[in-house]
């Protein structure tokens, strides 16, 4: 038994709205919070700080992917 596809995907735009709203944060931390709350002479500071918004990001895109579509987060 084949599953039909659905002719309009109505969740489409909320997933794009949550994709945008969670990109455009973790931008904004690196462009404006980071340098302001980190000083300028600490490299490795800076690049733990910046590893570990992606990483908050990332986990958040994958969390917004398993509400809103149903993908099932990857097992290894």
């Amino acid at each position: 038994m084949t599953r039909r596809t659905r002719s309009t995907n109505f969740l489409r735009p909320l997933y794009r709205l949550g994709w945008l709203v969670i990109w455009s944060t973790w931008l904004a931390t690196l462009v404006l919070l980071i340098p302001t709350l980190m000083p300028h002479d600490d490299v490795v500071g800076w690049g733990f700080v910046t590893l570990a918004a992606t990483g908050v990001a990332y986990l958040l895109h994958r969390l917004w992917d398993w509400y809103v579509v149903g993908r099932p987060l990857p097992r290894r």
